[in-house]
């Protein structure tokens, strides 16, 4: 089979898609550059002209890599590349050698999406809730010595904690019914109740939204969601190069 030779200079990788899904993107890459599709049988790497020097995280680039799979993802099944990937040779390097696990990979996640969901507290309302329940809470509220503080932010962060693990556990049990793979960002963060994301079915996202519109319904007021999708599998198949 034809296979196309690679360009002379290093090319940046965003990811690979199926060779008859593949198209360029005009001006859509890093630094403003074209992205090309780099073809060897029924595989292309979606790349572009690297830009000189080195390729730092920067939000604007990352966003941008993630812009250019997304876009190539509303033609046909995509496997991201981790940010960062620069190579001389993309055929010879990457996709003659990884051929069958490419493959393999597009297979297994074709009609497959990521759905994120991100789950906050609402900071008054959780305090009020935590205050009318807790009756030590209600009572430490108005005292102002030093040691009554301490405990009362100790007995607050307490609640919130047991709270948190309450409620996404509640979150999780509802959505996981309808993924085939999750992941959780374990990193706490103030008020945060969950992180996560989902490899759902396509044909099941109908299902998953409306799972979504119910929990944001009975959390009305409480708890605030944020709902993103569908993307390409970020969490799920992020490949080095190597």
């Amino acid at each position: 089979m034809a296979v196309q030779s690679p360009p002379l200079t290093a090319l940046y990788c965003y990811g690979v898609t199926w060779a008859d899904a593949a198209e360029a993107q005009r001006s859509g890459g890093l630094a403003g550059k074209s992205v090309e599709p780099v073809r060897f049988e029924q595989l292309a790497a979606l790349t572009s002209e690297a830009p000189e020097g080195k390729i730092r995280a920067r939000r604007a680039d990352l966003m941008c890599h993630f812009d250019v799979l997304s876009r190539a993802f509303e033609r046909g099944t995509v496997i991201p590349l981790r940010f960062g990937i620069v190579l001389e040779d993309v055929v010879e390097d990457f996709l003659r050698p990884r051929h069958d696990e490419l493959v393999r990979l597009l297979r297994e996640l074709d009609g497959r999406v990521e759905l994120r969901v991100t789950a906050h507290y609402r900071e008054e309302a959780i305090l009020a809730e935590i205050v009318r329940e807790n009756e030590r809470v209600a009572r430490l509220r108005g005292e102002s010595s030093q040691a009554q503080l301490i405990e009362l932010g100790k007995l607050v962060a307490g609640e919130l904690r047991a709270r948190t693990d309450h409620d996404a556990r509640a979150i999780l049990d509802r959505l996981r019914k309808l993924a085939l793979d999750q992941e959780v960002d374990e990193e706490p963060i103030e008020h945060q109740v969950l992180r996560a994301s989902f490899l759902v079915e396509r044909k099941k996202v109908p299902a998953f939204d409306k799972a979504m519109e119910d929990l944001a319904s009975g959390q009305a007021g409480r708890i605030d969601f944020k709902y993103v999708g569908p993307l390409p599998p970020h969490s799920f198949v992020g490949l080095e190069a190597g």
